[in-house]
């Protein structure tokens, strides 16, 4: 059975998909929407992992 992410590891691993992604727009020279990050926060722990991987975090 999976453990549930603890608050403090799970604000972290947004804080780190947000500066992937940030910086990915700024590279490709595109405008980057913050409201992302309410996206991010309701999305469950495995939804979360599973983002994170695709940005090459983790």
């Amino acid at each position: 059975m999976a453990t549930k992410m603890s608050d403090k590891v799970k604000g972290s691993l947004i804080a780190q998909i947000m500066s992937e992604m940030k910086s990915a727009a700024i590279l490709q020279n595109k405008p980057f929407d913050e409201g992302v990050f309410f996206d991010l926060i309701f999305m469950s722990d495995k939804e979360l992992l599973k983002v994170s991987k695709l940005c090459g975090i983790k």
